[in-house]
């Protein structure tokens, strides 16, 4: 890292804990999370973003960077789970794609890493410990305080944790100047040996989109589940799982309807809403992030096929 950088990424901490305080977990190929941090500072440095800080967990931002063009937009999200490192580490790798992006004037919403707290110690969620036998901790995505029930009022009366109520709220404030046209939300899972993913937004398992991502995954030779369960007993039917209450904040950003205070109100209403999951049972690190990155790369082609079926475009 080149000493401007290191400046990048030590002045972060002004906001938070001295980097000397914060240390990240070590036993894999993720970076320190200073250097994720001085990325975000080298991207919001370079043209047309602005970065805000949506909430400070235990001394770490968590952080969102939009471009100043603002509009139909795609989304990015990586690190909701902190056991999962190789999204974020893939977008620290992709600052020229989404420098690209936003140079061609496509809007673009970014959560780089929404669970500092959690990588840093390679915790699920930042309040349990992973492996532990503590009540199950809090995702920073959930979403069911928002989202309806079948009787038509909210899952939860409140947010799960001061982590997701601010993060949701980030959402839903971004959605009106940024509709989420496509939404990408980066993840792994090493309970299975291959991957999937889910198609959340309206077209489910036959959104253009979903499959351009599992060709991608073929192309590279990534091992893609075509049936099965997932740890949540979730049905995969050709790599795609769709139609899933799960309370994440994929779900909110694909609902048309949502509840906020006890009243209902138009949702994000996202068209293209993927959650990409990789494995990492049987495949690398390097291979992992490898596919991560492409799927950021394919962004522009993704939001091309979302926004051609989306009115609002």
């Amino acid at each position: 890292m080149t000493c401007a950088a290191l400046l990048v990424a030590a002045c972060v901490f002004t906001e938070a804990a001295p980097a000397a305080e914060v240390k990240t977990y070590s036993g894999d190929g993720r970076a320190p999370i200073e250097r994720l941090y001085g990325s975000m500072d080298a991207l919001a440095a370079q043209g047309p973003w602005v970065m805000k800080t949506v909430f400070v967990d235990q001394g770490l931002p968590i952080r969102v960077l939009t471009t100043k063009h603002k509009g139909p937009a795609v989304w990015i999200l990586a690190g909701i789970h902190g056991e999962e490192p190789a999204p974020p580490n893939a977008v620290f790798r992709s600052r020229a794609a989404l420098q690209a992006l936003a140079a061609k004037n496509i809007p673009v919403v970014l959560f780089p890493l929404c669970n500092p707290v959690g990588y840093t110690k390679d915790w699920r969620y930042p309040d349990a410990r992973r492996g532990s036998e503590e009540p199950s901790g809090h995702s920073v995505g959930d979403s069911e305080h928002l989202l309806l029930s079948k009787e038509g009022k909210p899952r939860l009366p409140k947010s799960a944790s001061p982590q997701a109520d601010a993060l949701t709220r980030m959402v839903l404030a971004l959605a009106r100047a940024y509709p989420p046209v496509l939404s990408l939300d980066l993840h792994e899972d090493d309970t299975i040996p291959k991957g999937y993913i889910y198609s959340q937004g309206p077209k489910g398992s036959a959104d253009p989109a979903a499959r351009a991502i599992l060709r991608k995954m073929a192309e590279l030779g990534y091992p893609v589940a075509q049936s099965g369960k997932t740890r949540f007993e979730e049905t995969i039917v050709d790599g795609v799982i769709s139609g899933v209450n799960d309370g994440s904040i994929d779900e909110l950003i694909a609902s048309d309807k949502i509840v906020v205070d006890g009243a209902p109100r138009p949702g994000p209403a996202g068209r293209s809403v993927i959650v990409v999951e990789t494995s990492s049972q049987k495949t690398s690190w390097e291979e992992r992030v490898k596919l991560h990155r492409a799927v950021i790369g394919m962004a522009e082609k993704l939001f091309r096929l979302a926004s051609a079926a989306d009115p609002r475009h």
